[in-house]
């Protein structure tokens, strides 16, 4: 902008503007506030001059005066600001415009389509560019930008990226390391690694800041855990040789190691210093382990957080004895105790179907009670184990304080999950040949928690009809009642088959529940049925048999189960066990007594949280049949997608030490009286209702003289993918399965779609 040098006050007898292609006049004049026959103010005209330059419409603007008899006249000449018709990016793939939007959004970077354009932005563009692939170990990325005229006024912009190849970690090493080798501290870190076959695979062999810095504090930690609280990890140096490939050294401070001194608190005054000091477990005198500090401190700031006082906050501090002798580091515990608070309001939001009632039931804080951190993150879980109400993952609970009435008012947020499952069709599998079905369930009737189910299936190897019913809260107490009855006819294989099988049965079953403590549960559950089965025994001369049986079976089969997943179908995180006992015949009548206990441990622990999360499942079960007159198909056989993968159900039964199937005086294949099963799953979760899976499962089954022994067990391994569709209530399954141990007369399929879990 050129300065406007008056004589003195004078008035604008006339205006000459030139240069405008795209502003009018008239708004010209409106933003530097002038117009003819008024007086002209210089003052005025400067403020003005620079709020038209932040509106970013010009890049210069030259104001000329010349003196009339009148007074004054103004010729303005402006050099317009171009406007920016349209951005593209050439070249951009390893970010997607998306993500590069976001980030220009967040970091307030303006290059929108149809406002000015500004050299200055487009920089810092090409800066944003090159930082996102950096972060993605591209650190030779280069972007330019080209600007080109598409009309008066108006440019376009076309930024070319370079992508070049990723800069992989060829090694990483330390300096000033006296107290943990080189192989020690590279196992501590997690996020990066050196380049091999395995990290190549994992993606941790190219270079992230941000991800090196958790490293390091991993390696504060890991000195901390040892006594060294004052070792000090400076600032990697990063070294590329002419091969691209990238060197790391961390220089480390190791210190001296330190002792624990005396342990005391102050600020307390709800909670005595001698409750508090029993969570310290370390005697003074003992190596300084952060560790065994921190978890004294979590447990402190739990028992405050867990009886109201929510917002208390509990800060240890590391004391250094005077003159360093012994190097004893006391501990002084801080406590601000705070506020008491209790519950207030307890709302939901998002429930169009399910009663309030259902949901607050599961929660572990009622209204007027003391407010618990604990019991708050308890009641989350337990809402989402319903499965048919789904908290918000990042936001789950709005909580709006009263510090004036000291209550905490909180507003559970989610979404209906589909309650009601409606499938029907048909098709065909070699487990059951052509096929119609039609099935009806609901895990929240009316809104109410209750399951209602109904289902019919009829083809050529099977016909099934079923109906349950069952109430999770009876009489509005933690108590279950639920009951079902079924009609089933199935056969496995052909008659003509020495394997061959079928059993038609009909029966109801009887459950009650108790629920108690936070994720137990007991029930006990009564069995009423009637078999009639048919299968074939091979005679002597090779003539295959079909024998048939009748068998009323009467028992009872009481459960407990602990479980803490967070999901019924497809959980992340949790544990669950369960032991049951059935018992057959005896007082209860029937054809058949024997004894059933059985046992199942299900574990999923998240490992990982970056740009694709993963999981880790395991599953171990095991059981044992004793009496007599069992019927041969009530014996173990495994096989089957929620068993040993790969194998057909029921095809793993005994074999002799040939491999040749072990059969029963009727020349029956004989089944198992015990068996043994481990599955071992590591999930990639994909995002929306995909994940993939690796699997490997193990098992076999025992009995009539093959003994016990875990040495002995099938093994599979493969990979599968879950799709969960809403419409079908559980997920979708895509099994590829590989032998890993084949033995004669095996029943195997590569390939196996199913629906449901594994475990």
């Amino acid at each position: 902008m050129m300065p406007l040098l008056l004589a003195g006050p004078a008035t604008l007898e006339s205006i000459e503007i030139r240069g405008l292609k795209t502003l009018s006049e008239e708004t010209l004049l409106h933003y530097l506030g002038l117009a003819p026959g008024r007086p002209l103010d210089e003052e005025a005209l400067d403020r003005n001059l620079k709020e038209l330059w932040g509106r970013n419409l010009v890049d210069d603007v030259e104001i000329e005066s010349f003196p009339t008899p009148a007074g004054v006249r103004l010729r303005i000449t402006v050099s317009e600001r171009p406007v920016l018709r349209s951005i593209d990016y050439q070249g951009l793939k390893r970010i997607t415009r998306t993500d590069l939007q976001d980030r220009m959004t967040s970091g307030r970077i303006r290059a929108r389509e149809g406002e000015p354009l500004s050299l200055g932005e487009l920089q810092r563009i090409k800066t944003l560019i090159e930082e996102m692939y950096g972060e993605k170990g591209y650190r030779f990325a280069a972007a330019q930008y080209a600007v080109e005229e598409v009309g008066p006024n108006e440019k376009k912009v076309i930024f070319n990226v370079d992508e070049g190849n990723r800069v992989r970690i060829s090694d990483i090493d330390f300096q000033g390391n006296r107290v943990y080798n080189g192989l020690r501290l590279r196992l501590s870190m997690k996020k990066i690694k050196k380049s091999g076959p395995i990290s190549r695979i994992a993606k941790k062999d190219i270079y992230d800041p941000a991800r090196l810095q958790e490293d390091l504090d991993k390696l504060r930690d890991l000195y901390r855990a040892s006594g060294y609280k004052n070792a000090v990890l400076g600032d990697p140096r990063i070294e590329v040789d002419p091969e691209r490939r990238l060197s790391i050294t961390v220089p480390i401070e190791e210190g001296e190691r330190w002792k624990l001194g005396q342990v005391t608190i102050e600020g307390n005054q709800v909670l005595s210093d001698q409750l508090l000091m029993r969570v310290f477990t370390q005697e003074p005198g003992g190596w300084l382990r952060s560790k065994a500090i921190d978890d004294a401190v979590k447990k402190i700031a739990d028992a405050y957080h867990d009886t109201g006082y929510i917002f208390a906050g509990v800060e240890p501090e590391l004391v250094e004895r005077e003159g360093n002798i012994g190097h004893i580091a006391d501990v002084i515990v801080h406590v601000q105790e705070g506020d008491q608070f209790k519950v207030g309001r307890i709302e939901f939001d998002g429930n169009d179907q399910t009663n309030d009632k259902v949901l607050r039931r599961e929660l572990r804080l009622h209204e007027g009670g003391l407010m618990s951190l604990t019991a708050l993150r308890n009641s989350v879980l337990k809402v989402n184990q319903l499965g048919y109400f789904k908290l918000n993952e990042e936001d789950p609970v709005a909580i709006d304080t009263d510090t004036e009435e000291k209550r905490i008012n909180l507003l559970f947020q989610g979404d209906e999950a589909d309650r009601t499952d409606l499938q029907f069709g048909g098709g065909w599998s070699e487990q059951d040949g052509i096929f119609g079905q039609f099935g009806v369930s609901t895990k929240n009737f009316l809104g109410r928690g209750e399951q209602l189910g109904a289902s019919y299936q009829t083809g050529e190897r099977s016909d099934s009809l079923q109906l349950s019913y069952s109430v999770p809260w009876f009489l509005d107490r933690p108590q279950s009642l639920g009951f079902s009855v079924y009609d089933q006819a199935y056969e496995y294989g052909v008659v003509t088959d020495p394997n061959y099988y079928s059993r038609d049965s009909q029966g109801a079953v009887l459950t009650y529940g108790r629920n108690f403590r936070l994720f137990q549960s007991a029930s006990l559950s009564y069995n009423r049925s009637r078999y009639d089965d048919r299968y074939n025994v091979l005679l002597a001369n090779d003539t295959v048999l079909t024998v048939p049986a009748s068998i009323d079976n009467s028992s009872l089969r009481p459960m407990y189960v602990y479980d803490s997943r967070d999901n019924p179908f497809e959980p992340n995180r949790g544990k669950k066990l369960s032991l049951s006992m059935e018992y057959a015949g005896g007082f209860l009548g029937g054809d058949s007594q024997f004894l059933r206990p059985e046992a199942t441990f299900s574990l999923f622990q998240p490992i990982s949280g970056s740009t694709v999360r993963t999981v880790l499942a395991f599953n171990a079960k095991g059981g044992w049949i004793d009496g007599h007159g069992i019927p041969t198909l009530e014996r173990y056989f495994l096989g089957g997608e929620n068993s040993i993968r790969g194998h057909k159900r029921r095809s793993i039964y005994l074999r002799d030490s040939e491999g040749n199937p072990l059969r029963d005086e009727n020349r029956a294949i004989l089944g198992g009286d015990s068996f043994a099963q481990l599955n071992l799953e590591y999930h990639f979760l994909l995002g929306g209702p995909f994940r993939l899976l690796l699997f490997a499962d193990a098992g076999n089954v025992f009995g009539e003289g093959r003994p016990f022994d875990l040495s002995d067990l099938r093994t599979t391994a493969g990979v599968e993918l879950r799709v969960l569709l809403p419409v079908f209530g559980a997920p979708l399954r895509f099994i590829y399965a590989r032998n890993l141990d084949p033995r004669p007369q095996d029943d195997f399929e590569d390939f196996k779609f199913s629906i449901g879990t594994s475990f």
